[in-house]
Formats: structure tokens, C-alpha cells, sequence
């Protein structure tokens, strides 16, 4: 039996092509992997929405500050306590209130120790001052005495104000504030004193890098170096709660550079240095210092100078 062609292999049929429409399922999945993106989309822009309105809310005129009152203050700066409170009161609003930009603003005043701030609804505040009373009087050279708060600034002319310590500078203060690094341990060491003890102070310096001050009575305070101030403020309590009245008021000098052995010196006297070049001590062959129970020489560690008398170490 012959074939077609003679080859003895029937015909080959065309391939069918796959047709190029799309199936019903992938249709309906297209559309619905859709509409999931365009509910991400909108509830996207929903959300952003409502945070913009939230966010316009709380920092729009819908909840600004309207009025400001200040309460508390007592300075001389009353108007500019008043507009600076104002000015800054605008940058906040009633839902989220500029305690710490209001607080920086008005502690930078003379006397001014804290501040806060009380809602008054529907748009209004009150800030309330806090004063500090003055710790000590800063004096300069050209007779002028101010009233120093407890943070170290000016709080005005202090006029006859006595019982306060006297801390003594070359001017006043750039700003209006203790700012130098003697100056603060001055006021630091006056802190750590009970208030009765403090006002006994006179002429506190920094000088050379040391720390020194008069008695109310005239005796000199070496203070020493500006470190373990509250140590040193315990040994000048203790000396002069404990220490015999009539040494107190012969001496020349109360040293207190090293807390845990205070030292009352006599008067200077002048020692003279032979050529060679060694200091020669008096005839009790002590220098200034002295010498403690247990044969330890008790140095001076509050600059002294050649000259200085001879020292009875005491035992706060």
C-alpha cells in the first residue's frame, strides 16, 4: 500500500499557536492585586491626612496662646520678663506648652531660679516665677555692691545689705553672671557653709590660682586650691565652733588648703636668705607650718610666700 509522498510516514500537522488572550482567573487576580494596592494608597493618604490636621491643631491658631500672665517675679525687669514670657509663649500652643524654652528665657534674668507653666483653658497661661534669694554680694574696685543669686547672677544693687559673704572681682561680670572658674568655686565653697558661718566672710578672692578671704574679725583664710570645697568648708566650721577664742584673735592666719589638718599661723615675720642661697628658720627652727603631734611638718599649701611665721596645726 503506497503512502502519500512515498515515505511511508503520514503528513505532519501544524501546531496549534496558544492563544494569547488572557484567562478569566489571571484576569481577576490582576484586578484584585489592584484594588489591594490602590486601599494601601488610600488609607496611606488617610492616615498622613489626619496627622497633618492633628499636627495643624496642636501648633495652628485653633490652640495657640492667646494671653500670657506672669506671676512671681519681684526684679526690676518686670516689663521684659513680660514680653520675653509672650514672645515665646508663641512658639508653643495650649496641647504642647514651651516649658523648657520659657525656662531658658527667664533663668537668664537676674534672680530668677525656675519657672512653670499652668493652662488656663480656652487659650491663655500663667507662668510662674520662681526667686532666689541672694546667697552674697559681689563687690569690684569701683565701690559698686550687687546682690548675687545662688546660680551666680546679679540681681540688682545691693545697697547697705550686710550678713551675706562679700566675694570681690575686678569688674562685674560679662552677662550679668559668675562665670570664671575661681569665681564659681567662691560661690560654691560659700554654699557648702551653714548661712551664719558664710556671712563671716569678707574679701573671697581668687588670686594665683588659690582661693583666699578675711574673717569678719580680720583673720586671713588660705582656702587653698579650688577642689574638696565642702571638705575645707567642714574644717572652717569646725575651727571656729572649736578652736580657742583668744587663738583665734591673736593669730594672723587660718590655713585650711588641706581640710583634715587646719592650721592657725602667727604673724609674719621676714627670713632672711644667706648668699648661698638657703632660707634660715627662726630660733625655734620652725618655718611656716609648724609641726603636728606625730612630727609630720605641716606645710602651707595656700601660696605662701617666703616670710611667713610659725603655724599650730589643729584637729577639727
Amino acid at each position: 500500500m503506497s503512502t502519500r509522498g512515498g515515505s511511508g510516514r503520514p503528513p505532519r500537522r501544524p501546531r496549534r499557536r496558544p492563544s494569547r488572550r488572557p484567562s478569566v482567573s489571571g484576569f481577576a487576580a490582576s484586578v484584585a492585586g489592584n484594588r489591594v494596592v490602590r486601599g494601601i494608597i488610600y488609607w496611606l493618604v488617610v492616615v498622613i491626612g489626619a496627622l497633618l490636621l492633628v499636627l495643624w491643631i496642636i501648633s495652628g491658631p485653633a490652640c495657640g496662646i492667646a494671653n500670657v500672665t506672669v506671676t512671681g517675679y519681684t526684679g526690676k525687669d518686670t516689663a521684659a520678663v513680660q514680653e520675653t514670657a509672650a514672645l515665646v509663649a508663641g512658639t508653643g500652643s495650649m496641647v504642647r506648652l514651651p516649658i523648657g524654652d520659657m525656662r531658658r528665657a527667664l533663668t537668664r534674668f537676674p534672680g530668677v531660679l525656675d519657672v512653670d507653666i499652668e493652662r488656663d483653658w480656652p487659650r491663655s497661661v500663667t507662668v510662674s516665677v520662681t526667686m532666689g534669694e541672694p546667697v552674697a554680694i559681689l563687690a569690684v574696685p569701683s565701690g559698686g555692691r550687687y546682690l548675687l543669686s545662688p546660680s551666680g547672677q546679679v540681681m540688682g544693687a545691693a545697697g547697705t545689705t550686710v550678713g551675706l559673704p562679700v566675694i570681690v572681682t575686678e569688674a562685674l561680670p560679662p552677662g550679668g553672671a559668675l562665670v570664671g572658674p575661681g569665681q564659681r568655686a567662691a560661690l560654691r565653697f560659700i554654699g557648702w557653709l551653714p548661712p551664719e558661718i558664710a556671712g563671716r566672710l569678707r574679701n573671697l578672692r581668687f588670686e594665683d590660682g588659690r582661693l583666699f578671704a578675711v574673717l569678719a574679725n580680720g583673720l586671713e583664710l588660705r582656702i587653698g586650691l579650688p577642689d574638696h570645697l565642702a571638705e575645707k568648708a567642714q574644717a572652717l566650721v569646725a575651727v571656729l565652733s572649736q578652736a580657742d577664742p583668744t587663738a583665734l584673735v591673736e593669730a594672723a592666719y587660718l590655713d585650711i588648703a588641706n581640710p583634715r589638718r587646719p592650721m592657725l599661723g602667727s604673724a609674719v615675720i621676714p627670713i632672711p636668705t644667706d648668699p648661698a642661697g638657703a632660707s634660715t628658720t627662726d630660733a625655734t627652727g620652725t618655718t611656716d607650718g609648724g609641726t603636728d603631734p606625730s612630727g609630720d611638718t605641716a606645710t602651707d599649701d595656700a601660696a605662701a610666700g617666703p616670710g611667713e611665721g610659725t603655724g599650730t596645726t589643729l584637729n577639727p
